[in-house]
Protein backbone atom coordinates (compact mmCIF):
# COMPACT_ATOMS: atom_id res chain seq x y z
CA UNK A 1 0.00 0.00 0.00
CA UNK A 2 1.09 3.57 -0.71
CA UNK A 3 1.83 6.24 1.86
CA UNK A 4 -1.00 8.28 3.28
CA UNK A 5 -1.64 11.77 1.96
CA UNK A 6 -2.00 14.59 4.45
CA UNK A 7 -5.63 15.57 4.85
CA UNK A 8 -6.38 19.04 3.54
CA UNK A 9 -8.21 20.97 6.27
CA UNK A 10 -11.71 22.23 5.50
CA UNK A 11 -12.09 26.03 5.35
CA UNK A 12 -14.02 26.28 8.64
CA UNK A 13 -11.41 24.15 10.45
CA UNK A 14 -8.56 26.13 8.91
CA UNK A 15 -9.79 29.59 9.90
CA UNK A 16 -10.68 28.42 13.42
CA UNK A 17 -7.03 27.32 13.79
CA UNK A 18 -5.75 30.79 12.78
CA UNK A 19 -6.20 32.10 16.32
CA UNK A 20 -4.02 35.15 15.65
CA UNK A 21 -6.65 36.41 13.16
CA UNK A 22 -9.93 34.71 14.11
CA UNK A 23 -11.74 33.89 17.32
CA UNK A 24 -14.90 32.01 18.16
CA UNK A 25 -17.33 34.21 20.07
CA UNK A 26 -20.01 32.57 22.15
CA UNK A 27 -23.53 33.91 22.55
CA UNK A 28 -25.73 32.25 25.11
CA UNK A 29 -24.79 28.65 25.89
CA UNK A 30 -24.51 26.94 22.51
CA UNK A 31 -24.58 29.62 19.82
CA UNK A 32 -21.28 30.94 18.53
CA UNK A 33 -19.80 32.65 15.50
CA UNK A 34 -16.36 33.39 14.14
CA UNK A 35 -15.01 36.90 14.46
CA UNK A 36 -12.16 38.52 12.50
CA UNK A 37 -9.91 39.90 15.27
CA UNK A 38 -8.41 42.98 13.51
CA UNK A 39 -11.87 44.52 12.97
CA UNK A 40 -14.07 42.58 15.41
CA UNK A 41 -16.47 41.76 12.56
CA UNK A 42 -18.51 38.60 12.29
CA UNK A 43 -17.26 36.18 9.62
CA UNK A 44 -20.06 35.15 7.26
CA UNK A 45 -19.88 31.60 5.90
CA UNK A 46 -21.31 30.72 2.50
CA UNK A 47 -20.90 28.63 -0.62
CA UNK A 48 -21.59 28.31 -4.34
CA UNK A 49 -22.33 25.06 -6.20
CA UNK A 50 -21.15 24.72 -9.80
CA UNK A 51 -22.27 22.67 -12.82
CA UNK A 52 -18.75 21.91 -14.03
CA UNK A 53 -15.88 19.53 -13.42
CA UNK A 54 -13.92 20.07 -10.19
CA UNK A 55 -10.78 20.53 -12.32
CA UNK A 56 -12.19 23.71 -13.86
CA UNK A 57 -12.86 25.20 -10.43
CA UNK A 58 -9.46 24.15 -9.05
CA UNK A 59 -7.66 25.58 -12.08
CA UNK A 60 -9.23 29.03 -11.65
CA UNK A 61 -8.81 28.83 -7.86
CA UNK A 62 -5.10 27.98 -8.14
CA UNK A 63 -4.66 31.17 -10.19
CA UNK A 64 -6.68 33.06 -7.55
CA UNK A 65 -8.87 34.19 -10.45
CA UNK A 66 -12.25 34.88 -8.88
CA UNK A 67 -13.43 36.54 -12.10
CA UNK A 68 -12.97 33.20 -13.90
CA UNK A 69 -14.65 31.37 -11.02
CA UNK A 70 -17.68 33.66 -11.31
CA UNK A 71 -17.92 32.78 -15.02
CA UNK A 72 -18.10 29.02 -14.38
CA UNK A 73 -21.64 27.60 -14.79
CA UNK A 74 -23.60 27.67 -11.53
CA UNK A 75 -25.66 24.65 -10.48
CA UNK A 76 -29.29 25.64 -11.17
CA UNK A 77 -32.56 23.74 -10.98
CA UNK A 78 -35.24 23.62 -13.71
CA UNK A 79 -36.61 26.98 -12.52
CA UNK A 80 -33.21 28.65 -12.70
CA UNK A 81 -32.82 28.82 -8.92
CA UNK A 82 -29.58 27.90 -7.14
CA UNK A 83 -29.18 24.15 -6.72
CA UNK A 84 -26.61 21.71 -5.34
CA UNK A 85 -24.02 19.58 -7.12
CA UNK A 86 -20.83 17.65 -6.38
CA UNK A 87 -18.65 20.75 -6.98
CA UNK A 88 -18.67 23.75 -4.67
CA UNK A 89 -16.64 26.65 -3.41
CA UNK A 90 -16.78 27.25 0.34
CA UNK A 91 -16.60 30.94 1.26
CA UNK A 92 -15.93 32.96 4.41
CA UNK A 93 -15.88 36.76 4.51
CA UNK A 94 -16.73 39.87 6.47
CA UNK A 95 -19.41 42.19 5.11
CA UNK A 96 -16.90 45.06 4.86
CA UNK A 97 -14.46 42.93 2.87
CA UNK A 98 -11.66 43.15 5.42
CA UNK A 99 -11.12 39.40 4.99
CA UNK A 100 -12.14 36.89 2.28
CA UNK A 101 -11.38 33.16 2.34
CA UNK A 102 -12.31 30.37 -0.05
CA UNK A 103 -11.73 26.69 -0.80
CA UNK A 104 -12.88 24.29 -3.54
CA UNK A 105 -14.67 21.15 -2.33
CA UNK A 106 -15.91 18.06 -4.14
CA UNK A 107 -18.53 15.66 -2.83
CA UNK A 108 -17.21 12.11 -3.18
CA UNK A 109 -19.56 9.31 -2.12
CA UNK A 110 -21.75 11.95 -0.41
CA UNK A 111 -18.82 13.27 1.65
CA UNK A 112 -17.39 16.78 1.19
CA UNK A 113 -13.66 16.53 0.41
CA UNK A 114 -11.45 19.64 0.33
CA UNK A 115 -9.40 19.44 -2.87
CA UNK A 116 -7.08 22.43 -2.33
CA UNK A 117 -5.80 24.33 0.66
CA UNK A 118 -7.86 27.35 1.70
CA UNK A 119 -6.75 30.80 0.58
CA UNK A 120 -7.24 33.81 2.88
CA UNK A 121 -7.04 37.38 1.59
CA UNK A 122 -6.82 40.44 3.82
CA UNK A 123 -6.53 44.17 3.26
CA UNK A 124 -6.89 45.68 -0.20
CA UNK A 125 -6.99 42.33 -2.04
CA UNK A 126 -9.88 41.19 0.17
CA UNK A 127 -11.73 44.49 -0.31
CA UNK A 128 -11.30 44.11 -4.08
CA UNK A 129 -12.94 40.67 -3.95
CA UNK A 130 -15.69 41.44 -1.43
CA UNK A 131 -18.52 42.35 -3.83
CA UNK A 132 -17.76 39.41 -6.13
CA UNK A 133 -17.66 36.95 -3.23
CA UNK A 134 -21.01 38.24 -1.89
CA UNK A 135 -22.48 37.71 -5.38
CA UNK A 136 -21.05 34.19 -5.53
CA UNK A 137 -22.52 33.26 -2.14
CA UNK A 138 -25.77 31.43 -2.90
CA UNK A 139 -26.58 31.14 0.82
CA UNK A 140 -26.93 34.92 1.19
Amino acid sequence: MGGSMAKIPRLDEYIEQQTDKFEKKRRLLILSHLSYKPTGEKVEEGFRYFACDIGQLVQAFSRQDFGAIAKLPFALDESGDADTSAVLLDLAYTRSGSVVAAQPVEYQNYNPIAVANPIVFEGERAKGLAALVRELDQSA
